[in-house]
């Protein structure tokens, strides 16, 4: 230490135990912190120079649902394009306003799902939410490591805490009265 002073190694309980809560906390506000994705006309000048436009790419498991929800600020027909291994799988156009929302769902059968939305008025502003909802229990892999880690921290902290519980301490009691 910079101080010239010691300080006690971590113990591997205590290691257990910030790595498990880490991951669990972590994964809830990876996984559960969805916020819709608000799109402007123009940002994208080489897709889409006058149109708000969001594309993306995602590998999926078959049975994967991909799932796309649109919400223009003005009247709009919305095209949905997605794409699974480079073969065009659905191509839609809907109608979306500030109070109807254009919605597609497409369940993959496996491979790289490319997906590109794009609003067709020019100028009109949007809120794009894209989910892709997992067919295996993959996303919840983090918390069950988690949790484990967590376990087996506080395993190994009971059982330090029992060892040293157990420990007999041996003490040499003198009389410190010194009057004889």
């Amino acid at each position: 230490m910079a101080g010239g002073g010691t300080a006690p190694p971590l113990k591997v309980g205590d290691v257990l135990l910030l790595i498990g809560v880490s991951m669990l906390i972590g994964t809830l506000i990876i996984q559960q912190w969805d916020i819709p994705t608000k799109v402007n006309a123009g940002e994208d000048p080489i897709e889409c120079p006058e149109n708000a436009c969001l594309k993306g790419t995602s590998r999926t498991f078959s049975g994967d649902v991909l799932e796309i929800s649109v919400v223009a600020e003005n009247a709009s027909e919305v095209d949905f394009e997605i794409y699974e291994d480079g073969e065009e799988v659905l191509d839609e156009r809907l109608f979306s306003d500030a109070n109807t929302s254009a919605d597609v769902s497409y369940e993959s059968k496996g491979g790289k799902l490319t997906w590109k939305v794009k609003v067709l008025a020019d100028g009109a502003d949007a809120e794009i939410d894209v989910d892709l909802k997992r067919a295996y229990f993959l996303d919840f892999a983090p918390y069950l490591l988690g949790a484990l880690l967590t376990a087996a921290g506080v395993a190994k902290k009971n059982a330090e805490y029992d060892e040293k519980k157990s420990d007999v301490l041996d003490a040499i009691i003198e009389d410190e009265d010194q009057s004889n």
